[in-house]
């Protein structure tokens, strides 16, 4: 929290310890609504909902957007009915109904019953559409006009557009039967002489998507053609809403965390989460941890024991064996990490996998090289003997590349075969590599000491 909301923070808390509830609420006002979000999260339960039922709604209802959505069913979960209802109701459309997918089934239905009978029609309209999809993301208040009118005409119309309208930058013009036919923004509007009809100059090339569309291409889409918000259409291309491009940021911001939670199998759903966090941190932890664990003592075990007269008379070579094993591990990590942010990226069908494989490759001999030269140096200067010193090299060499092949192969195959490219770093990534690692440098050594 920046230092000038936390000055406010103690200001608040102070104005309700002496009861002053109503000046605390005109410092609010005076805030963004990220601002008051931030504060208000950091007070007790009792004195948020103090604020909340001497708030003006419109003022309150802007505020509960910015918070989390854990904090909005805490919050709206204390107020009476009457005060949820308005506060959800003042709400934009898509995010009343993210809180109100949060909310218990009871409570959401009460909600709805005794809202106003257009507006619980359109939320449950907006429910009924998967969470991850356009259709759950998007907002019906889109500007929406004929494409008969002349530019004045539109920017006449635009001046009675409500306040609550999200998104006033584009207009989306339709013809008779409400199907839409283009797009212009409000600056080309602005710029264009008032008399010329809109159909003229209004983009026709749409970029737009369905009801059922991922979240996750809703997001490729927006922040690949730089809008600011995408049109959402029905099978005959009606207009059903947009999606903004600060809920495909959100969406981003999810994606990312989820990818990056899966790299270490610990994803789960929230749902999951709350129902039993620690359970559902250790059923992506621990399956791959055991399993990692029973290949390292099998198999590695068998490979020492293969080798096992060979070491006795070289103990030396026992003592590099984590230094091998790991860089080879690192590198194989590394290596799906790169491959795995370009396979999920926007530039995935355009990046051939040759080109993809041939970088990594790249990559693992110039690692492999500069890893190589400084084990055999520590190496000389441990044993003094050459024979070591170029063993440790050439495997630590071979075990970088093969690995920063391995690392490249894998995340991609997966992708091909429509599996989770994450998966390819979890633990078992790095147990396949220390075994190539190992048998590498003991076949190695083997012909050379």
């Amino acid at each position: 929290m920046e230092e000038q909301n936390q000055v406010i923070l103690r200001t608040i808390r102070e104005l309700l310890e002496e009861g002053k509830t109503g000046v605390a609420i005109t410092v609010l006002n005076g805030l963004h609504p990220a601002d008051a979000a931030e504060i208000l999260v950091e007070l007790t339960q009792e004195d948020r909902i103090k604020i909340f039922r001497d708030w003006d709604v419109h003022e309150s209802s802007e505020t509960l957007e910015e918070m989390s959505e854990e904090d909005q069913v805490e919050l709206v979960g204390g107020l009476s009915p009457q005060l949820a209802l308005n506060i959800i109701a003042s709400m934009s459309p898509d995010d009343a109904v993210d809180l109100l997918r949060k909310l218990p089934e009871q409570v959401r239905e009460s909600v709805l019953i005794n809202m106003r009978l257009d507006l619980s029609s359109k939320l449950r309209r907006l429910l009924s559409h998967g969470e991850k999809t356009a259709g759950g993301l998007m907002t019906p208040e889109a500007v929406r006009m004929s494409e008969d009118l002349k530019v004045k005409e539109v920017l006449e119309e635009l001046r009675k557009v409500p306040e609550q309208v999200e998104m006033v930058y584009y207009v989306y013009l339709q013809d008779h039967q409400e199907k839409l036919t283009g797009v212009i923004s409000l600056r080309e509007l602005i710029i264009a002489d008032p008399e010329r009809p809109v159909k003229e100059i209004m983009h026709t090339d749409l970029i737009y998507t369905g009801t059922d569309a991922d979240q996750e291409e809703v997001a490729r889409l927006i922040d690949r053609y730089d809008l600011l918000a995408l049109p959402v259409l029905d099978k005959g291309g009606r207009l059903l809403g947009i999606v903004t491009v600060d809920d495909a940021m959100e969406v981003i911001e999810e994606e990312a965390k989820e990818d990056l939670y899966s790299l270490a199998g610990t994803w789960e759903s929230e749902e999951q989460k709350e129902k039993r966090p620690v359970l559902a941190t250790l059923k992506g932890r621990f399956p791959w941890l055991v399993g990692a664990l029973i290949i390292e003592l099998l198999v590695v075990g068998l490979i020492l024991r293969s080798y096992s007269t060979f070491l006795q008379g070289n103990f030396s070579l026992i003592l590099f064996f984590p230094a091998v094993m790991f860089i080879g591990g690192t590198a194989s990590v590394l290596s799906s990490t790169n491959i795995i942010h370009r396979v999920l990226s926007e530039e995935a069908s355009t990046v051939s996998f040759t080109g993809a494989l041939l970088q990594e490759l790249l990559h693992g001999v110039v690692l492999g090289a500069l890893s190589a030269l400084v084990l055999s140096l520590i190496a000389w200067g441990w044993e003094g003997e050459a024979r070591v010193s170029w063993a440790i090299a050439i495997s630590t060499f071979f075990s970088v590349v093969l690995a920063s092949i391995l690392g490249a192969v894998l995340p991609w195959s997966l992708k091909k075969t429509g599996a989770d490219p994450a998966k390819a770093s979890e633990p078992l990534m790095s147990t396949v590599m220390d075994l190539f690692s190992l048998l590498i440098y003991l076949n190695i050594a083997f012909m050379m000491v």
